[in-house]
């Protein structure tokens, strides 16, 4: 009876865990806070990054560093087209480009093609200034995330202040944008 009881626990454990990395580790957490690291005030002055120094690809293959958005605010935001989380945010941070037209949103596909990410956009009628291709990855490496999709807000000095892990709404981006820029 213990070892069916031990069975049942550790079988559900497995598919609880599962379940959370199917839909993009993203904990439930309506104050806006998920993925800050300072109690919701941003991160502390020594933990924040510099944006990363990477060349990287527009949809078009034209070459561009994530450097040279610096000198405004920058969302960043890592996604991909075979994950659902980022698919459903994608019309949110199109309406926030729109009505935040002083921050760049760089949208930087994770290990995909031009073509795959081109498609994904058009099937869904989004139109973005910057999409960036990173078919390697590397960003996700040098951000140091392993979950799509992952967001993070650097200021116009190019410094990190702060991040979403997981699926990000409208309250909390706009909460985000008004908090730092």
């Amino acid at each position: 009876m213990t070892i069916m009881f031990a069975k049942r626990a550790r079988t559900s454990i497995i598919a609880i865990a599962s379940l959370l990395l199917v839909a993009g580790c993203q904990p439930s957490d309506d104050a806006g806070g998920a993925g800050q690291l300072s109690g919701g005030e941003g991160l502390p002055e020594q933990v924040a990054i510099p944006l990363p120094d990477l060349e990287l690809v527009k949809l078009d293959k034209t070459p561009v560093s994530l450097n040279a958005y610096v000198g405004r605010p920058v969302v960043l935001n890592l996604w991909a087209t075979w994950c659902p989380p980022c698919r459903r945010e994608m019309p949110v941070l199109e309406q926030a480009q729109n009505e935040f037209p002083d921050v760049a949103f760089v949208l930087v596909n994770q290990g995909e093609s031009a073509e795959q990410a081109q498609a994904f956009l058009k099937s869904e009628d989004l139109n973005f200034t910057d999409v960036l291709l990173d078919t390697s990855s590397e960003t996700m490496r040098t951000l140091k995330t392993g979950g799509l999709p992952t967001t993070f807000f650097f200021d116009a000095e190019g410094r990190l202040v702060d991040l979403h892990l997981g699926e990000i709404t409208m309250p909390q981006l706009k909460d985000k944008l008004s908090r730092y820029f």
